[in-house]
This record gives structure tokens, C-alpha cells and sequence, in this order.
């Protein structure tokens, strides 16, 4: 994103799309009629400034790049568990690979747990970065075990597993960092094919034990299937929410107290913690 380094307070009519006036001292500036799409007012003080029929939100080409990067996600991830999850299902105790299968159910616990934890806890910034991050690392080193091959790392267990370790850090560090934008666009969608996969685990688990006539454990796992369930469709409408906001107008944090947006075009722009706004969070 571009920085904006004019001394002028008159950006009136401007077209601004996608520049960054971050923590800038911009009180009783004027952008009324300017095209402010994109732009990152993060922190900005911002009092008295008029934003009177300015157009705010997302770029039509902002949309189309994060759908398209979203889709291609999702498709990766999908086809990663899948081949996993019909691989797994079926197997009994007694077998060599019952222990792969116990982990793939646990990594897509903690990933639907995860987030589960960045929906609910969306506004709260530090809890949304640690969820972010732990659904991020696990989520890395469940694709790069997929399409580096287990077989790969079976032959080269030392290179395989510093690329784990390596692409998990990464991954977890950028979600730390970056917990919003295309890194939470990436996180929340394979996340939330993540959930559905185990949502689908334990539905299986669910016709199992009612199949055999155990209705209190068939009853108990039915239970976490349908709370899993719904957290996918949650955690659908907050994909859609994190891909409409990319890349959009911010305000997180300015202080807007008494700034006038008579008649401004808002879309979806991020008025969280902004002061003075009455819509803010």
C-alpha cells in the first residue's frame, strides 16, 4: 500500500484508492467527494476531518483477487482432507494405521476449535492472533505432509520434518502478525473446510455407534457432530465477512470525533475501535 507523503490537508474529489494514512495527524481534513476505497486510516487522528460523500469500502478488483485466492485455497484444502479423511475412515484399532488416523482427528480438533475461537473472538485482537496462528501452523503442516508425500519424509525423515517445523513457524508467525487481510482470508477458509471435514469424522463416528445400538455414545458424538456443523456455518458467514473487508477502508483505532459522512457511500469499511464514529465497535 502506497504512503501518502503531502503536507495538504485538501483532498477533496481526490482519487485516493488503496493509499495509507496511518497514524497520520489529519484533524479538520477535508475528503469530501474523494474515492477512499482501500485506504488504511488506521490510528489516524482524525477529528473534525469531513468525509462528506466520499466512496469508502473495497475495489471491485480487491473483491475478484481475494475471491479467486479464497476459491484456490479452499480447493487445495479440500482435496488435501478429503484424500486423508476416505483414507482413514474404516479403520479398526487393530490395525498399523489406527495411530495416523487418532492424529488426523485430533488436527482437525484443534483446527475447528481454532476456529471456532476466531469467530467468537473476532473483535478481540491478541485472542484472535493466537487463534489465527495455532489454526495456521497446524493447518501448514497438515498440507505440507499431503503434497511434500508421506513417503518423502518416510525416505528423508530429517528434511521432512525441518520442512514441517519450517513451513508451521512461517505459517504461524505470519498469522500472528498478520491475522487480518489475505494470511485471514487463507487461516478462516482451509479452517473452515477443516471443520466441515470434522464435522464429517464425527458424523461417521455418530452412524457407527447408533448402527451398533449404542444410543448414549451415538447420542454424545450426534451432539459435538451438530454443534460442528454449526460451527461451519458460522464460520462460513465470517469467511464472507474477512473477503468482503479485504483489502477495504479502515478506520481501526482514528479518532473520528465530530468527522462528518453525510451521504458517504461506507460499504464495508472497519470502523472497529474507531472513537467518535457512532457505528464503531
Amino acid at each position: 500500500m502506497k504512503r501518502y507523503n503531502s503536507s495538504s490537508l485538501n483532498f477533496a474529489n481526490q482519487d485516493l484508492r488503496n493509499r495509507s494514512f496511518q497514524k497520520r495527524n489529519l484533524i479538520g481534513a477535508d475528503f469530501s467527494g474523494a474515492d477512499i476505497r482501500g485506504c488504511d486510516f488506521s490510528n489516524a487522528l482524525l477529528r473534525g476531518a469531513n468525509f462528506k460523500q466520499v466512496k469508502a469500502g473495497q475495489t471491485h478488483i480487491h473483491l475478484i483477487i481475494t475471491i479467486i485466492f479464497a476459491v484456490v485455497v479452499a480447493i487445495a484444502t479440500f482435496h488435501a482432507i478429503s484424500q486423508i479423511l476416505f483414507n482413514v475412515l474404516g479403520v479398526t484399532p487393530e490395525e498399523p494405521t489406527w495411530f495416523y488416523t487418532i492424529t488426523f482427528f485430533g488436527i482437525l480438533g484443534i483446527i475447528t476449535v481454532a476456529s471456532a475461537v476466531r469467530v467468537i473472538y473476532d473483535t478481540k485482537l491478541l485472542i484472535n492472533r493466537i487463534a489465527t496462528m495455532v489454526s495456521g501452523s497446524v493447518l501448514s503442516a497438515l498440507l505440507t505432509l499431503f503434497y511434500r508425500g508421506i513417503t518423502t519424509i518416510q525416505n528423508h525423515p530429517e528434511v521432512g520434518i525441518k520442512t514441517l517445523i519450517l513451513s508451521a513457524i512461517i505459517t504461524g508467525f505470519i498469522g500472528f502478525y498478520f491475522p487480518r487481510g489475505l494470511a485471514g482470508v487463507a487461516v478462516g477458509v482451509a479452517g473452515t473446510v477443516a471443520a466441515y471435514g470434522f464435522a464429517f469424522l464425527l458424523a461417521a463416528v455418530t452412524f457407527a455407534y447408533l448402527s451398533t445400538l449404542h444410543l448414549v455414545w451415538g447420542l454424545v458424538w450426534g451432539s459435538l457432530c451438530v454443534g460442528a456443523i454449526a460451527l461451519v456455518m458460522f464460520s462460513l458467514l465470517h469467511n464472507v465477512r474477512e473477503i468482503t473487508s479485504c483489502f477495504a477502508t479502515s478506520f481501526r483505532g482514528a479518532d473520528l470525533t465530530n468527522a462528518n459522512f453525510e451521504n458517504a457511500k461506507l460499504g464495508n469499511t472497519d470502523f472497529s475501535k474507531a472513537v467518535g464514529y457512532r457505528n464503531c465497535d
